[in-house]
């Protein structure tokens, strides 16, 4: 299992997980250092081959509850084993007990998370998975066909 969590947690700031098969969500991480440095509040779990569903779904739960005022869940895939762990067990069930303090969108993009980092100090979260829909599809672009325009 993959996981990377914040040795500090803002209080604050609403929380960043991302979600995925593999290493994806670690190097989407590494990228958004690349890109802004340091930055609060963000965590990932990954899924491995020998990872035991069950306990990386457990796992899911408990990350999905370290952040106060509320997390931003990504999911690299819809219907993928990450997204159904993230419905099916007590991750999802707790997020929806905690009205408002979730979002989940599938489908993960760089230019998502940039967007929600930016947009966490002034939108609300029950705001924000609209705002995420439109940045992760405006961000899917034919390069060629962009640059015969």
């Amino acid at each position: 299992m993959i996981r990377i969590v914040p040795e500090h947690i803002d209080s604050d700031c609403i929380g960043i997980l991302i979600c995925s098969h593999g290493s994806i969500g670690r190097s989407m991480i590494e990228a958004v250092q690349m890109i802004y440095g340091d930055c609060p509040n963000i965590a990932c779990i990954g899924l491995e081959p020998s990872d035991d569903i069950d306990d990386w779904g457990k796992e899911l739960g408990a990350l999905t509850e370290i952040f106060p005022k509320g997390t931003i869940v990504f999911l690299d895939l819809f219907g993928g084993t990450p997204c159904n762990q993230y419905l099916m067990n007590e991750a999802g069930e707790a997020l929806a007990q905690r009205d408002g303090q979730a979002c989940a969108v599938a489908g993960v993009n760089l230019s998502m998370i940039l967007e929600a980092i930016g947009q966490r100090e002034y939108t609300e979260l029950k705001e924000i998975s609209e705002i995420l829909d439109k940045a992760g599809k405006d961000a899917v672009v034919n390069v060629l066909q962009k640059m015969k325009k």
